[in-house]
């Protein structure tokens, strides 16, 4: 008799193989970056929301304004009525632990912007653009980024 050697794992060699990369996702999950907001991707997000705020503004020929209350945010339309956001939400708010730090040049804790795209500091009747930068920090723990709006041009940069 020929008896052909067959080559492959036993089925104790495969139940063995899944239960140590069980355990080794387990791991990795629980220590995953993606699963805690760091304060870069939560700035990386604002700074996103508030260029669209501004191409809203461009694109509708009317003012809207993002509005930071505690630690969450929204865009509102010029009659104050906050509207929905890229994420399909209303609002959003800084993830765990994230807090607002020091809003600069941002008065009643507001950034609009007119049918050019240039920021203003409110949105009352006698509004005037922002003569200086505007900047909105954003910490966690000991890490903080900041968002810098160029007055005249709107410019979002982080820092």
């Amino acid at each position: 008799m020929d008896i052909k050697k067959r080559s492959g794992f036993t089925t104790i060699e495969l139940v063995i193989t899944l239960v140590v990369l069980a355990i080794l996702a387990s791991f990795v999950a629980a220590r995953w970056p993606g699963s805690s907001h760091s304060v870069s991707s939560q700035a990386n997000l604002l700074a996103s929301n508030i260029r669209y705020t501004q191409n809203l503004s461009m694109t509708k020929y009317e003012r809207y304004r993002l509005v930071i209350s505690g630690n969450s945010y929204q865009i509102a339309d010029g009659s104050g009525i906050a509207i929905l956001m890229p994420s399909g939400g209303t609002s959003t708010a800084l993830g765990s632990g994230a807090t607002f730090g020091t809003l600069t040049n941002l008065p009643n804790s507001v950034i609009v912007f007119n049918s050019k795209g240039i920021p203003y500091n409110s949105t009352s009747g006698s509004a005037s653009p922002i003569t200086s930068a505007a900047s909105i920090v954003i910490s966690k723990d000991t890490t903080s980024r900041t968002i810098t709006i160029t007055p005249e041009t709107g410019r979002v940069n982080i820092s």
